[in-house]
C-alpha cells in the first residue's frame, strides 16, 4: 500500500519550470565568473583554408576555421579586409555543417598584382586575433570592354573606312 508524505503536496511542474532555468542562470553566470577571473584571455585560433596562393581572376574565395578551444569564450564572429587593417570590416558567414565561415569578395575594381587579405576572428570575451595572407590577382583578368574595344566599336559604328 501507497503512502503519502506531508511533503507531495509540490507537483512536478514546478520543478520542470524551475530546473531547466536553474541550470541555464549556472553556465551564463559560470562563464560571467571565467572572464571576470581572466581564463578566457587567448584569441581564436585562425586556419586559412582559401584561398590558397594561386592568381585570381573574379572573385576571391575567402574559406576560414576559426577555434577558442575547450576552455575559450567562443568564436563571436570572423571578419575580413583586403590591403588594409583599418576601417569597415566584411563580415564572413559561418557554415554550420562544416564549421566554416566563408564570403566571397570581388575583385573587378582590384588592380592586378600583389595584395594583402587581413582575417579577423574574436571571441565573446572580446578577444581578437589578426592574420594576414597573401593574395595575386591575375592583371590579365578582363572585366568588361577595355579601351581597345571601345575605339573598334566606335570604327564599327561609322561602317568602312
Amino acid at each position: 500500500m501507497a503512502t503519502t508524505s506531508k511533503h507531495s503536496h509540490v507537483r512536478p511542474a514546478v520543478w520542470t519550470t524551475w530546473a531547466p532555468s536553474m541550470g541555464v542562470l549556472c553556465v551564463v553566470g559560470a562563464h560571467l565568473l571565467a572572464a571576470m577571473l581572466g581564463l578566457y584571455s587567448s584569441a581564436p585560433n585562425v586556419t586559412v583554408l582559401h584561398p590558397t596562393g594561386d592568381a585570381l581572376q573574379g572573385y576571391l574565395e575567402i574559406a576560414v576555421q576559426a577555434n577558442d578551444g575547450p576552455t575559450g569564450a567562443g568564436v563571436r564572429r570572423v571578419e575580413y579586409q583586403l590591403d588594409s587593417s583599418l576601417g569597415v570590416w566584411t563580415p564572413l558567414k559561418l557554415e554550420k555543417e562544416t564549421m566554416t565561415y566563408k564570403g566571397r569578395h570581388d575583385l573587378s575594381a582590384v588592380k592586378g598584382g600583389g595584395h594583402s587579405l587581413y582575417l579577423r576572428a574574436a571571441d565573446f570575451a572580446g578577444n581578437q586575433r589578426v592574420v594576414s595572407v597573401p593574395v595575386t590577382v591575375d592583371p590579365a583578368q578582363a572585366v568588361g570592354p577595355t579601351m581597345a574595344d571601345a575605339k573598334q566599336g566606335s570604327r564599327a559604328d561609322k561602317g568602312p573606312p
